[in-house]
């Protein structure tokens, strides 16, 4: 057995047998000999150029005096300050790039959301129209919306002075999920391939006024990011106080929502051509990933996982299988989207993540004999510096699934990869 497949299995935190059984298959599917070896080898090459931006010692042994291999790596926990310290620092450099804004007003957002606009190319898609939004909220008003704007049991009037995708925005936060599964969502069933309209995805600040209401439900729960993948919506609630990473955090988590925004949009317009159209799209919007044994051994199955499934429990058996990611895939093209604007933008340093969010590496950990995997990705330390979670409990779930990404684009590319997760979303796996 190489060290490449031990070194891969290690990384994804797998048995060997896994990647070699994988291996065999695959070479067989694509005909694409060396994957696991340029994968390994490009990762490594990735963990000395920052080793060495962050002037850290090399993992390369050196010779010692008396021919022997010498190897003093630097440990853990100076490795993930290190990552750390460099994420504060880009956040800082990208504040000032957007002029230093004030993210408690929804003006403030206006540099942040064009620039990522731009980045996207303003993408248009398919989209539930703005009058049917209406009559769904005609259908089953939002009491609490209601009640806190003042509207009491009038929506006729909200729906006059407000903004539907506004009030669509608020369902999310201010009422109750129950109510939202049980009564709201239900009508979604009927819903028809002319309910929907091609049109340009809205990035939106919501008005400062969404802050008090929102702490007022959820308190520190209140998560100030989210998305309407039906109604083509990315939308932000401005905050009371900016915490150190917050402008990146932004950022990246824009461009995320666009593209898995955009990505939906493709897979419903599909989904609208057939008989079980609504169906499908309701069972995409619950994010929901089958747990039923992956079938046919013969073949080479691949599991469709739709959510970071290590978020919640890092040990799910789930992971340890051959699968690919469509959450991890709109991730990599918010690092592509990120990559031209560093070209652009040089004194961001953004330039320096490039090519990292497939990458992590082992280290000592101080003072044990233990060894701890680093993530090397922009997104799984800026939440970690954004959380200010510290160690011991760093972010590690986007690597993971990003390098499992990686493993099937360097067989088949990353044209399959996005066919193939969009043809077999509904059922949750694919067997090639």
């Amino acid at each position: 057995m190489n060290k490449e497949v031990i070194k891969l299995a290690k990384l994804l935190r797998i048995s060997e047998e896994v990647i070699l059984n994988l291996e065999k298959k695959m070479e067989k599917i694509s005909g694409q000999k060396g994957v696991v070896e340029k994968i390994v080898q490009e990762n490594d090459r990735q963990v000395e150029r920052v080793l060495k931006e962050l002037r850290f010692r090399s993992l390369a042994p050196k010779e010692g005096k008396k021919g022997a291999k010498l190897l003093n790596p630097p440990t853990a926990e100076k490795v993930y300050q290190g990552l750390i310290d460099k994420v504060k620092k880009d956040d800082q450099n990208l504040f000032k790039h957007f002029h230093r804004p004030d993210f408690s007003t929804a003006l403030g957002y206006r540099s942040l959301i064009n620039a990522t606009k731009e980045l996207t190319n303003h993408l248009t898609g398919f989209y539930l129209k703005e009058t049917k939004a209406k009559e769904l909220l005609l259908l089953n008003p939002p009491k609490q919306i209601m009640a806190n704007l003042g509207y009491g049991a009038d929506v006729d009037k909200m729906l006059a002075q407000e903004d539907v995708f506004e009030i669509f925005c608020a369902l999310r936060f201010v009422e109750d999920s129950r109510w939202l599964n049980d009564v709201f969502f239900k009508p979604y069933r009927d819903l028809t391939r002319d309910d929907f309209e091609e049109r340009e995805i809205k990035v939106m600040a919501l008005p400062e006024r969404w802050t008090g209401i929102g702490q007022k439900f959820l308190g520190k729960k209140l998560h100030h990011m989210s998305h309407l993948k039906e109604l083509g919506v990315v939308f932000v609630i401005p905050i009371t106080k900016r915490a150190i990473g917050e402008t990146l955090y932004l950022f990246f988590m824009t461009l995320h929502y666009t593209y898995e925004v955009d990505w939906h949009s493709r897979l419903f317009k599909k989904y609208s051509q057939e008989n079980d159209f609504t169906k499908k799209m309701i069972n995409a919007l619950k994010v929901e990933v089958t747990g039923r044994p992956l079938p046919n051994k013969r073949k080479m199955s691949w599991r469709i996982v739709a959510k970071y499934l290590a978020k919640n429990d890092p040990n799910d058996p789930r992971l340890a299988e051959p699968h690919i990611s469509p959450e991890a895939w709109h991730y990599t093209k918010a690092a592509l989207a990120i990559n031209q604007f560093a070209k652009r933008f040089p004194e961001t340093g953004l330039a320096f993540w490039q090519g990292l969010d497939v990458v992590g590496e082992y280290f000592p950990v101080d003072n044990s004999k233990e060894e701890n995997l680093i993530s090397f990705d922009l997104f799984d330390n800026g939440i970690s510096l954004l959380q200010q979670i510290g160690f011991e409990s760093k972010y590690l779930y986007h690597q993971q699934e990003a390098l499992w990404n990686e493993v099937f684009i360097n067989y088949l590319g990353q044209g399959e990869l996005d066919k193939i997760m969009m043809e077999n979303l509904d059922k949750g796996y694919i067997s090639l």
